[in-house]
């Protein structure tokens, strides 16, 4: 027989269990927080997914700073004189090219070391030296302009990856020829990306998304579990998506030939520029690769996108872990295989898309 005491026991018990389901949904009720930076010549959004609110905002800042760090120690266009060009080591690099070795942070000579390790892996494609044919395309600076002939027939002897020594040992960097200018517009972007993403999950946030100014990298899985869905810009038409890719913990980063350009008459120039030629490559109008590493992802669609098509997906279906998607200057949609079931394309009159 259930007493009534027995009776209000169990109904005090019954109260309590609901109770800690209740307020545990409660408290773990997923938040959001976005804050949004103007860095590395682009806007930045960070967005950080928890239960602590206050954790959240604390975190975030702390990786928006790690990418001011790494912002100021890449800048190669401070003014000589002002604090900025003090704290970036690539102005100091450039500064005392073909003159003495120059000792730089552990971050920069990572940097350096990943960019002659894909210097190689793509044959010359991905080359952080090609600084002065930039500057005589005037990308970067106010004006742009086609450079004549000469001048960048003497800019480009001096774009030789090989000509960048480092010195593990002493972690300094030397550039072996007077004039060599390095640049890591192709790299900086992405590796500030992939830091940022480290810093959130040493500090224990398994849910962010962040976007560099198209430099994406994501930490774990959406609410309820699913994959992040990121769109893939239509080369020619700004307001329309050509299609969108699963990602999970992964990166991913398109470069294309409609960020930076210019015309000059009826043609085109953008900044993307072939390390052989000294041109703007003209084979692709936009490669996205997805990749885990940000800074890998960001120097594989420059490279990728300097490439043949053939070349680029030749190369990318060799790489472990590596996915890519392509929009021909023929207008052809191609991708490795690993992403036919992960990439969705919004099929459309003016491309070309074989799903087989």
């Amino acid at each position: 027989m259930i007493t009534k005491k027995r009776l209000a026991g169990m109904a005090f018990a019954v109260i309590l269990m609901i109770s800690v389901i209740y307020y545990g949904l409660i408290f773990d009720r997923t938040r959001e927080y976005a804050g949004e930076e103007f860095l590395m010549d682009t806007l930045v959004s960070i967005k950080t997914y928890g239960n602590d609110a206050e954790h959240l905002k604390q975190v975030t800042g702390q990786a928006f700073a790690e990418m001011r760090r790494i912002e100021d120690l890449t800048d190669r266009f401070a003014e000589p004189g002002t604090p900025e060009y003090a704290d970036s080591d690539v102005c100091r690099i450039n500064e005392q090219a073909g003159k003495t070795p120059v000792a730089v942070s552990e971050d920069v000579f990572a940097i350096l070391e990943l960019s002659q390790k894909y210097f190689a892996l793509t044959k010359g494609a991905f080359d952080i030296t090609i600084g002065p044919v930039i500057d005589v395309w005037g990308f970067g600076k106010p004006d742009q302009q086609v450079p004549g002939e000469e001048m960048l027939k003497n800019a480009l002897v001096l774009v030789n990856n090989n000509d960048m020594v480092l010195d593990k040992q002493h972690r300094t960097v030397f550039l072996k020829k007077t004039g060599m200018v390095i640049d890591l517009g192709g790299i900086a972007k992405g590796y500030a990306t992939q830091r940022a993403a480290d810093i959130l999950k040493q500090d224990g946030i398994s849910g962010a998304l962040i976007n560099a100014g198209g430099n994406i990298r994501v930490l774990g899985r959406k609410a309820k579990k699913t994959p992040w869905r990121i769109g893939i810009q239509d080369p020619r038409d700004s307001s329309r998506l050509l299609g969108s890719v699963e990602l999970d913990e992964e990166s991913c980063v398109t470069s294309g030939d409609y960020h930076r350009y210019f015309m000059s008459g009826q043609t085109r120039y953008h900044h993307i520029i072939s390390p052989y030629s000294g041109y703007p490559a003209g084979e692709n109008m936009s490669v996205t690769v997805i990749t885990k590493d940000a800074a890998v992802a960001d120097i594989l669609s420059t490279a990728l996108f300097i490439l043949s098509p053939q070349d680029a997906l030749m190369l990318a279906e060799e790489l472990e872990d590596t996915e890519a998607l392509l929009v021909t200057a023929a207008k052809q949609i191609l991708h490795t295989g690993g992403l036919k079931n992960k990439v969705e394309v919004r099929e459309k009159e003016a491309y070309h898309y074989d799903k087989s």
